[in-house]
This record gives C-alpha cells, sequence and structure tokens, in this order.
C-alpha cells in the first residue's frame, strides 16, 4: 500500500483486531491527513485505545494494512526490529499513566531516549529537553524528581518526552482520565498549543469540550467499528447515527 495524497500522513485499510475470539476492533478505514487533529470518542470498550495502539503497532492487527508517513506494513509480511523503530520514531505516544522513570530526574527522562533512539549527544539531548521544557511550561522542574510533580505536571513531562523524538504523529490515549479537572486544564493547554503549531495529533478522549474546539475532525467508534465522523459542529450537535445521539445524550445527562 502506498500514500497517494502527499499530504496523507497516515492511512488504515481494512484493520481488524481479535483476542481470543473477541472483535475489537472491525473493518477500520482511516485516512489522516499531515496537520489534522483527530478526535476519537465513543463509550467504553468501543476499541478506542486498540485502534490507537495499533496505529503505532503496539497491538498487532490480525488484518489490513497500515502506513504512517515512509513507514508501510500489512499482516502478509513479518515486521523487522528496524521497521518497528521506524514507526516508533515517527509516533510519539502519550497514554493514560505517565509511565515516567521514578529514579531518574525530570531532565533525564527526556533526554535518555534522545540518545538512545536518535543518537543525540548529551549536551545536544539536554539542550533539546530545555526547550521542551520551556514548550510545556516547566523549565524548573529539570532537575525534580517525578514524584515531586503534580499528575498535571507529569502528563507534561511524558508530552516533552515524546515530542523529544520529533514524530511526525502524536497519539493521546485518555492523557486526561487519571487527573482532576483542574489538572486535566494544564495538560489541555498544552496539546491545544501543539495544534494551533500544526502537529499531527490523534487523540481518544471523553473530554467533548475539547474534542469540539480544537478537533478538525471527530470519530465515533462503537462495538469496534467507526459510526460516525465529521467535523464537530456536525458530529457532536447534528449526529445522524442513533448510536451517536444516544452516546451524547448520555453525556449531557451526567452534566
Amino acid at each position: 500500500m502506498r500514500l497517494t495524497d502527499p499530504d496523507q500522513i497516515v492511512r488504515l485499510k481494512d484493520i481488524n483486531v481479535r483476542y481470543s475470539g473477541f472483535h475489537a476492533v472491525k473493518d477500520v478505514d482511516l485516512e489522516i491527513k499531515r496537520g489534522e487533529v483527530i478526535a476519537i470518542v465513543g463509550p467504553s470498550g468501543a476499541g478506542k485505545s486498540t485502534l490507537l495502539r495499533t496505529i503505532n503497532m503496539l497491538e498487532t492487527p490480525h488484518s489490513g494494512e497500515l502506513s504512517v508517513g515512509d513507514f508501510r506494513f500489512d499482516v502478509s509480511k513479518t515486521l523487522t526490529a528496524a521497521e518497528l523503530l521506524k514507526l516508533r520514531r515517527a509516533t510519539g505516544m502519550v497514554f493514560q499513566s505517565f509511565n515516567l522513570f521514578p529514579h531518574m530526574t525530570v531532565e533525564r527522562n527526556i533526554s535518555l531516549p534522545q540518545m538512545r533512539v536518535l543518537g543525540r549527544s548529551k549536551a545536544e539531548a539536554d539542550a533539546r529537553t530545555a526547550q521542551l521544557l520551556e514548550r510545556v511550561k516547566l523549565a524548573d522542574k529539570a532537575h525534580s524528581y517525578p514524584s515531586r510533580l503534580s499528575g498535571g505536571q507529569q502528563q507534561r513531562i511524558a508530552i516533552a518526552r515524546a515530542l523529544a523524538l520529533d514524530p511526525q504523529v502524536m497519539l493521546f490515549d485518555e492523557p486526561t482520565s487519571a487527573l482532576d479537572p483542574e489538572l486535566g486544564l494544564e495538560v489541555l493547554a498544552v496539546m491545544r498549543e501543539l495544534a494551533r503549531d500544526g502537529m499531527t495529533m490523534i487523540v481518544v478522549t471523553h473530554e467533548i469540550a475539547f474534542a469540539a474546539e480544537v478537533a478538525d475532525r471527530v470519530i465515533v467508534m462503537a462495538n469496534g467499528a467507526i459510526i460516525e465522523q465529521g467535523t464537530p459542529d456536525a458530529v457532536i450537535r447534528n449526529p445522524t447515527s442513533e448510536r451517536t445521539r444516544q452516546f451524547f445524550r448520555a453525556i449531557l445527562d451526567r452534566q
């Protein structure tokens, strides 16, 4: 499979993921352009996180084809370690949990992956780390340990660490779900800045207001499949699918 549109950076075709007979992701087709912000929403168990993890091959699809930048994969071929590294360098991943190394300072958490994956010298990596800490407004925390930071600060460090590898696409898996609302706002502010700067982003989120404000496209999943997609205004305010309407009604009823 080749990307025919030069502006297209991600393409999934007929992606299926199964676990012991459970069909987690069903026949998903998805194309994403450079600089596009995609919000994936839907009920729990819809397959949102599984789909996101498939994009950087943390989950291996059982059928289908996948392209991210120059990376190509289909299930008929064996994925080499070099190909997997190529994909991981193209996709920065931010998880629900922060996954920082507790025994390392913030600076070391961000610099070490650059040295190991990109081959940067310590001086080069530390300089890039300093730039990113400024960007996420945590320059004064370079020598702190994760245990001394709030959850919101730790998640912003996790974003900086992902950005340090200069990814083409940023993947966010419910980045605020482990945070209280106030700390979550700190993380969403950083993500808004990334969107304004033109970063391609795919965000699994329950933050519907964020999706409405920032996303170029909202994708709704249920039972492993994409059931609706379109602009935030169309999908959130005027959905065509009854299942989508049911989902958003449930959200409004809880507010």
